[in-house]
């Protein structure tokens, strides 16, 4: 540590121990603001679920000879990364302002979020929050089953044999919703900060307050004896041929006069 934020430091703690009167009650003060900070936030929880899109086994194609004219092919199949841009489209839909509140019902105590979960594949991954863990699981059922019946309509859609549809596969059913607590924390944590810098700022405050009645008072005494002691030169009286201070904070000379014989 350089000799300057050292000698700083142990600035701060010699004014926060002369201080103490003043600087721990504010402190317990920002300790119990933190923690009805804490206990005043609620606690979400956290559910999540994955599925992935997998191609048909029979191909995109309907083989020549099956029932119904033959080559007839899943649109949504017919190009290259086809499940990872059918998994994005799902995904936007999902997204949709609108979706999200037909979902969620207008409850502004759920949420969820929906992406790919930086995920390499067509892979579509629902985190959801709510204030008690049933809601919070079931919101990612029901984004999940809002996905695959999305699926299912898109390739009903633009129709798509049904052998050559692509299938959604569940790879982490709704999880039991857990507890997130770093919210709260968070929250804690900052009114916290601020209790400790209103404990600094009291004491500083405190101790410039102090400082600064002693200096007044200082010279407040040296002023009056400054003048009492004039007082008590201008009164004396003076032997011929001293020095006398004035109250000016001259020196005067004094001469005896002398007169000439005759």
């Amino acid at each position: 540590m350089p000799i300057g934020d050292a000698m700083d430091f142990w600035k701060t703690i010699r004014v926060l121990l002369r201080r103490w009167r003043v600087a721990v009650p504010v402190f317990a003060v920002s300790l119990g603001l933190a923690a009805g900070v804490y206990v005043s936030v609620d606690t979400q929880y956290e559910s999540k679920g994955t599925v992935v899109l997998t191609s048909p086994t029979d191909g995109a194609r309907v083989a020549a000879g099956a029932t119904g004219p033959a080559d007839r092919v899943n649109p949504l199949l017919a190009f290259d990364a086809s499940l990872n841009t059918s998994a994005t489209i799902i995904i936007q839909k999902l997204q949709d302002p609108t979706v999200q509140e037909q979902l969620l019902g207008g409850s502004k105590d759920m949420g969820y979020e929906i992406g790919n979960g930086q995920l390499t594949g067509p892979f579509i991954v629902v985190v959801a929050l709510a204030k008690t863990p049933e809601d919070a699981k079931g919101v990612v059922t029901k984004v999940l089953d809002r996905a695959k019946t999305e699926l299912k309509q898109s390739q009903e859609a633009l129709k798509a044999p049904a052998s050559t549809f692509i299938a959604p596969v569940d790879i982490i059913a709704p999880t039991n919703a857990e507890p997130k607590t770093g919210g709260k924390v968070r929250f804690a944590a900052v009114a916290l900060v601020l209790g400790l810098i209103a404990s600094l700022s009291s004491a500083y405050a405190m101790e410039s307050f102090t400082q600064s009645r002693k200096k007044k008072r200082s010279k407040a005494r040296a002023m009056q004896e400054w003048q009492h002691q004039g007082s008590l030169d201008q009164q004396q009286p003076q032997p011929n041929g001293t020095e006398v201070s004035g109250t000016s904070g001259e020196t005067v000379r004094m001469h005896p006069i002398t007169k000439n014989p005759g």
